[in-house]
């Protein structure tokens, strides 16, 4: 890992754990009390960092950038409904795999940060354009409407999966992920009624 790429992670690190012990809403962190409590100059800080709202959109577009890479390669390499079904799958497995063990605050910032926010809509019409890629090569023969239907509902779904995920330690994670995964290929078996 690079030394600036290193450093910047050092520093998100030492700010969710500060954040964590010390305040309870994101607009009360203060960039000079992280700086003095992490033991770094606040220009440090600030070179790497412009305020909070970036720190935490940082980290959330990291988590986004790899899912992206991911999924773009998958879809690539994508020639048979089975690969597509073990792209969905896997994707579900690399997206609770790559979140931090701050997850649960820097997803539940998210809403109140308008940088963040909009990152979220951008990544949500991405996440859908491509699950409509992956229903439609895993799950083929469904109408329109339906497959339509369908990639919004399992979008739904992976939204309320991810926002249960952030909640939890990793191990408790990859528990459910069975059970949901389960749930969504049921769900897309059906060719005409969902």
């Amino acid at each position: 890992m690079k030394v600036e790429v290193q450093k910047k992670v050092n520093i998100i690190q030492k700010s969710m754990n500060s954040i964590r012990k010390i305040d309870k809403t994101v607009h009360t962190i203060s960039f000079s009390r992280l700086a003095h409590e992490m033991g770094i100059p606040l220009k440090e800080l600030t070179d790497i960092f412009l305020d909070v709202e970036d720190m935490f959109l940082n980290e959330q577009k990291r988590v986004t950038r790899k899912m992206e890479e991911f999924l773009e390669k998958g879809i690539k390499d994508c020639k048979t409904p089975n690969d597509a079904k073990d792209l969905m799958e896997s994707s579900l497995l690399k997206m609770i795999d790559l979140l931090p063990d701050h997850s649960d605050l820097v997803y539940s910032a998210i809403f109140y940060l308008p940088k963040c926010l909009a990152e979220r809509d951008r990544t949500k019409k991405y996440y859908r354009q491509k699950l409509r890629i992956i229903i439609k090569k895993g799950w083929p023969g469904k109408i329109d409407s339906v497959l339509e239907r369908q990639t919004d509902l399992v979008l739904l779904s992976l939204y309320g999966f991810l926002d249960y995920c952030v909640k939890v330690n990793k191990r408790e994670r990859k528990e459910v992920l069975k059970d949901f995964t389960n749930m969504i290929n049921l769900h897309l078996q059906d060719r005409l009624f969902f």
